[in-house]
C-alpha cells in the first residue's frame, strides 16, 4: 500500500467520526422537534461542518499528487481532519440530558467552535502548500479571498453572543464556499 492510500484509511475514520455525530445531531432535531426551537443556528452550522467535511475529503484527493511522504505530513495530515471531529463535539457535545442546554451550550462555546473554524483555514493554507505550488497557484486568487472571508466570519462569530447573527454568519458562509465549490470543483481533479 503506497503512504497515500495508508493515510486515507485513518483519515476516513476520523471524518467518519466527524459525520456520524454531526448527522447523529441533527436526527436529533428530527425525532424530537418539539425540543429544538430556538436551535436554528446549531442546524446552521452543522451544515456548513458537513459541507467542510465532505469537501476535506474531495479536496484531500489531491495528496496522491505528493511523492516525499514524511511522519509529519502524516500528523499534520491527521490534526487537520481531527479539527472537524472537534467541531463537531462542540456542536453537538455528549451527555447534555437537557434540550434547551444543547442550543444553548453551542453559543457559550461557540468561541472554541469558531477558533477551530479559523484554525482549519490555516491548516488549508498549510495542507495546500504541501500540495506543492503549482496546486497551490492552480486555485487562483479566489482560493485566498475565500479563506478571507471564512477568517472574518470565524472572528465575527467568536465576537457575537447573538444567535441570530451566528445563524446568518452560517447562512453566509454556505453560500460562498457552496459556490466557490461549485466553480472550482466540476470535476475530481
Amino acid at each position: 500500500m503506497d503512504a497515500y492510500g495508508h493515510l486515507r484509511i485513518l483519515v476516513s475514520l476520523i471524518i467518519g467520526l466527524a459525520i456520524t455525530r454531526t448527522l447523529s445531531g441533527l436526527s436529533r432535531h428530527l425525532q424530537e422537534p418539539q425540543n429544538t426551537d430556538g436551535r436554528a443556528t446549531q442546524i446552521v452550522w452543522s451544515m456548513v461542518l458537513l459541507l467542510g467535511v465532505i469537501h476535506f475529503w474531495w479536496w484531500e484527493f489531491s495528496l496522491r499528487l505528493i511523492t516525499h511522504w514524511s511522519f509529519w505530513i502524516y500528523v499534520f495530515i491527521l490534526s487537520y481532519a481531527s479539527l472537524f471531529f472537534l467541531m463537531s463535539t462542540l456542536i453537538y457535545p455528549d451527555h447534555l440530558n437537557n434540550h434547551a442546554e444543547r442550543g444553548a451550550y453551542f453559543i457559550r462555546r461557540r468561541a472554541a467552535f469558531f477558533a477551530l473554524f479559523a484554525m482549519s483555514f490555516g491548516f488549508d493554507i498549510v495542507d495546500t502548500l504541501i500540495k506543492g505550488r503549482e496546486h497551490f497557484e492552480s486555485l487562483g486568487e479566489w482560493y485566498l479571498v475565500r479563506t478571507g472571508i471564512g477568517l472574518a466570519i470565524a472572528v465575527l462569530a467568536i465576537r457575537t453572543m447573538r444567535s441570530r447573527i451566528l445563524m446568518w454568519l452560517g447562512v453566509a458562509w454556505l453560500i460562498c464556499n457552496g459556490i466557490w465549490i461549485t466553480m472550482l470543483y466540476s470535476e475530481l481533479i
